[in-house]
């Protein structure tokens, strides 16, 4: 592999590690431990690397998201017993390793940084608030135990023994980020107020232990990339998928994906694996979510302690 994806720390990781993917969140680490990497001049970069890197271990290690899919469920979120959850929209690990270094470096806390897979796929918030909170939105829940924060302005907290904050933010602003090709604001202003808005979170709640997660990452399109598509396969692709991810359906369209590997079928769901991407009229979507990718499937556990 090239493109200084790993060096030898990370490289004996993923020989030694008793789970590949421990490995691969060291390759990562790698690439987004970077304070740089979510700035303008080096975001592009930083994601390229990210999509090389994946498509190299897919390549090297076939079972790859084979392995992610098993691991799916039981995330730690589910386990709190107490102190506060905060699941943060769409926040994924190339945020998750800048907070790890800021906040303990801001702050007299001990913050360590792990991950997880998501609860299941499609990666999606609907489906995972469905797993873990009974409702189809975060907007929806109603708990003693549990905060909607749908903007900047953090609310009174439950205060009870165990409590949960879920935040609107970063993916409302994600979702307008990045658009055809033009960029409406910076990744990396945005993850300035998604830090803020932590800070806030922890300086209300009157616990001093938290866990700190999302329920999926994202895949970002920006710059180039290692994933090509025949047109036969763009054609099926962009006939079929809206998004990253639609209900199973039958078809030529659907075969010929599935044979070349670019999609997966788990239970009643395609997804999209990967970083492949398909051309529509229009401005479209750099960012996106539903797939079935690292960047998507494998999510910041950070703990905190005040």
């Amino acid at each position: 592999m090239s493109e200084g994806l790993y060096g030898s720390e990370e490289f004996d990781a993923l020989l030694e590690e008793d789970d590949i993917l421990d490995g691969v969140f060291e390759c990562l680490r790698r690439i987004w431990g970077d304070p740089k990497a979510l700035s303008d001049r080096r975001l592009a970069d930083s994601e390229y690397r990210t999509r090389k890197l994946e498509y190299e271990l897919e390549q090297l290690y076939p079972p790859l998201y084979d392995d992610l899919l098993e691991q799916m469920g039981d995330h730690p979120i589910t386990q709190l017993n107490q102190g506060c959850g905060v699941i943060m929209d769409a926040l994924s690990f190339r945020e998750g390793f800048r907070l790890e270094q800021e906040l303990a470096a801001d702050h007299d806390w001990s913050v360590s940084l792990t991950w997880a897979p998501i609860e299941g796929l499609p990666s999606e918030t609907q489906f995972i608030c469905r797993e873990w909170f009974d409702a189809q939105s975060p907007s929806a829940v109603s708990r003693d135990d549990f905060r909607f924060v749908g903007d900047m302005d953090v609310p009174k907290l439950p205060g009870t023994e165990l409590e949960y904050v879920w935040t609107r933010h970063p993916d409302q602003r994600l979702e307008g980020a990045l658009k055809g090709n033009y960029s409406m604001e910076e990744v990396e202003d945005i993850y300035k107020d998604v830090k803020t808005l932590l800070e806030d979170i922890v300086h209300e709640s009157i616990h001093d232990e938290f866990l700190m997660t999302s329920d999926h990452g994202y895949v970002n399109h920006l710059g180039n990339s290692p994933y090509s598509l025949s047109d036969d396969e763009e054609e099926a692709l962009s006939s079929k998928f809206g998004s990253r991810f639609c209900e199973v359906g039958n078809g030529q369209a659907y075969q010929l994906l599935e044979r070349a590997n670019i999609i997966e079928r788990v239970r009643e769901h395609y997804m999209v694996r990967g970083h492949y991407k398909w051309t529509k009229r229009g401005a479209t979507k750099k960012i996106m979510h539903g797939g079935f990718s690292l960047p998507e499937c494998m999510t910041p556990v950070l703990r905190i302690t005040t």
